[in-house]
């Protein structure tokens, strides 16, 4: 889906995606060995960078791709156990342009990542001031 308005990555743009896939990358590794623990913090600085590329994605005219910038970050933070930041991001995700199969995924995440938030906010008082 190339648009004729589309611009090209920006270098800075693209320093930061490499560091992103990289620590994404690693995130999973530790995740895949089980060392979630360890993961956390690299899920965390992941879904960071994710909402930082997305709107950068926006103002080069690539709103699909920043849309699933959202969804990387939003996973990324599910993923961290920071439930409610991945809610936010699932939902400011589908309100942009996603195409029709993987809106349905996202809803379906959304859906999921609602109901383990409900299970874990029925067990736990939150931790505010």
């Amino acid at each position: 889906m190339h648009n004729s308005k589309t611009k090209p990555y920006t270098k800075a743009l693209k320093e930061i995606m490499n560091r992103k896939s990289h620590i994404l990358s690693k995130a999973q590794a530790l995740s895949n060995i089980g060392t979630s623990e360890t993961a956390q913090s690299l899920w965390l600085s992941a879904a960071t960078y994710e909402e930082h590329i997305a709107p950068m994605l926006d103002v080069l005219d690539r709103e699909l791709e920043g849309s699933m910038h959202r969804v990387s970050a939003a996973s990324c933070y599910e993923k961290a156990g920071e439930l409610s930041r991945a809610v936010n991001l699932y939902r400011a995700a589908l309100s942009g342009p996603l195409r029709d199969d993987t809106r349905q995924e996202v809803e379906n995440m959304l859906s999921a990542c609602l109901a383990a938030l409900n299970r874990h906010s029925t067990r736990m008082p939150p931790r505010w001031g």
